[in-house]
């Protein structure tokens, strides 16, 4: 039993610690709907938009109205995007940490248990 844990830990265990990170990084990414963001950056603010009227006053305002939207609806995706992409390089560098720490836990292990029982 110890040489099918030994053979899994440093065989298909240690590939799967390289795989996970690359799946919690495309589960953020669809979490958080990355293309949806980029694809709608510039969008206005959850659809909000004036529509113009006939004189020049109201079109001018109409237009600052979705300006203004327009800037909320970035600025606001533009946070999203920064978290998701912080939250995506966390998992990432703790999963590459992981992976690589993977194949020294075992031997880590050991060496303690012998430590504390030789005093």
């Amino acid at each position: 039993m110890l040489f099918e844990f030994f053979t899994w830990w440093y065989g298909r265990g240690w590939i799967n610690a390289w795989q996970w990170p690359l799946e919690w990084v495309n589960k953020v990414q669809m979490e958080f709907s990355i293309p949806v963001l980029l694809h709608t950056l510039f969008s206005p603010w959850r659809q909000i938009i004036s529509l113009p009227g006939r004189s020049l006053e109201e079109r001018f305002r109409a237009a600052v109205d979705n300006l203004i939207s327009r800037c909320v609806g970035f600025f606001a995706r533009l946070l999203v995007l920064m978290i998701a992409v912080l939250i995506m390089a966390v998992v990432g560098l703790v999963g590459l940490i992981e992976a690589i720490v993977w194949p020294i836990v075992p031997v880590a292990f050991i060496y303690f248990v012998y430590r504390s029982v030789r005093g």
